[in-house]
């Protein structure tokens, strides 16, 4: 019954940290915020309970919703904008994402050291599909930041070593995203040399996938 309970319980925890994501996208801070509130909420007062009673019960479900949280925690921390204070760029002066990760020791809740790695690896995601977003407006500065976070990233990654549970596979995932922020940093490189204003991307099709995803959420 506990087991049930949990599982049950780990879906209202991991949506509401899903749909925090999916407002960052749409730029609405304020409503990320509460609703990742909301997932502490829940794991705090509903699901640590469980726990305490069948301490065995933790990985599984419950790590999803902790992964979950790591990253939309991550992205709202770093999302917080930096003024580009020059103003001589297409996005005219701005405001740039400030590119800061939460260390794990700046959590609220209770994070095992692999969730917070797994949650790490799939920020890299969300930034990826920020950066083709900012792309479409031209913003150059704002598709750097993503790239030297992710590249920043895996390279702290890799230092590491052996990684726990499945992060190695999600450390792949990381690099391909490296990659593709690459060419889309040349791409707009190559719009600003030869006065091309039409944006492509490989990386579009994902975003088109996670916006698909967002609207079967709601």
């Amino acid at each position: 019954a506990l087991r049930e309970r949990l599982i049950k319980t780990c879906r209202d925890g991991q949506k509401a940290a899903k749909q925090a994501i999916f407002a960052l996208h749409r730029g609405d801070s304020a409503h990320a915020l509460k609703l990742l509130n909301q997932c502490e909420k829940c794991v705090a007062n509903d699901l640590m309970p469980i726990l305490h009673e069948e301490p065995n019960l933790r990985g599984g479900s419950f790590s999803g919703v902790m992964e979950e949280y790591v990253e939309g925690m991550l992205f709202y921390t770093w999302l917080q904008p930096t003024r580009n204070g020059d103003g001589n760029n297409d996005n005219g002066g701005s405001e740039l994402p400030s590119g800061r990760i939460l260390m794990h020791d700046e959590l609220k809740l209770p994070v095992s050291p692999e969730e917070y790695l797994g949650g790490l690896c799939d920020l890299s995601g969300e930034i990826g599909r920020y950066a083709v977003a900012r792309g479409t407006k031209r913003d150059r500065d704002a598709v750097k930041v993503c790239l030297d976070t992710n590249r920043s990233m895996y390279m702290a990654l890799k230092m590491i070593g052996r990684l726990p549970g499945n992060c190695n596979k999600k450390v792949n995932a990381l690099s391909k995203s490296v990659e593709k922020l690459e060419r889309v940093m040349y791409e707009l490189s190559l719009m600003e040399m030869t006065g091309r204003r039409e944006f492509a991307s490989s990386m579009e099709d994902e975003t088109a996938a996670a916006e698909g995803n967002e609207k079967g959420e709601d």
